[in-house]
């Protein structure tokens, strides 16, 4: 008996960049089939483009450019003045809670 050991799935990354270039060739695409061509060949779902579209919408695309990002805090620091820790975690928190959706916690009604 031949046994393989898989390895550990590892949820794909893509960059600001790649999906703002696939938005646009998305948009660009005229003909019937051709984003479903489009997204066969990159490898992606049709979801992928629902969820850049709304990050689109609301600017959260447009503010991650494609530069070094200690140039880019170095830039900011220089503009704005250092970060205290509190405002660090804070800035930490607020990235999170952006990053995945609250349940809704259902209360026990008193008995």
């Amino acid at each position: 008996m031949d046994v393989q050991v898989v390895a550990k799935a590892r949820r794909r990354v893509f960059t600001a960049e790649y999906k703002r270039r696939i938005l646009t060739a998305a948009d660009a695409c005229a003909t019937p089939g051709a984003v479903g061509a489009l997204l066969r060949r990159e490898g992606l779902y049709s979801s992928h483009l629902v969820v850049w579209r709304r990050a689109r919408t609301r600017g959260e695309l447009a503010a991650l450019k494609v530069r070094d990002g200690l140039a880019a805090v170095a830039e900011w620091e220089a503009e704005h003045g250092a970060l205290t820790k509190a405002e660090r975690r804070a800035a930490r928190q607020r990235l999170v809670s952006l990053r995945r959706p609250r349940r809704a916690v259902r209360r026990q009604r008193p008995a």
